[in-house]
């Protein structure tokens, strides 16, 4: 990827880690290098299939966990 930003730097814009100036520049590289705008999009989609596939434990657990720290909490 020959461009002015890096892997880095898109991980980094994906999660709004970037410093004002390094946004611009990320985000004017990707509008402009359809290579880095692709592996940007690509890094997206992981991060929103990750966020996805994050599994909440099911509600009887949640109450089970619930009811035992009601038993066991000092009074």
């Amino acid at each position: 990827m020959k461009s002015e930003c890096t892997l880095n730097d898109l991980v980094d814009y994906l999660y709004n880690e970037t410093p004002l100036l390094k946004t611009v520049v990320v985000q004017n590289t990707i509008d402009n290098n359809e290579e880095v705008k692709e592996i940007y999009q690509d890094m997206v989609a992981i991060s929103n299939a990750l966020d996805n596939s994050l599994i909440a434990p099911p509600s009887f657990l949640r109450e089970s966990i619930m009811n035992y720290a009601r038993i066991t909490a000092p009074f």
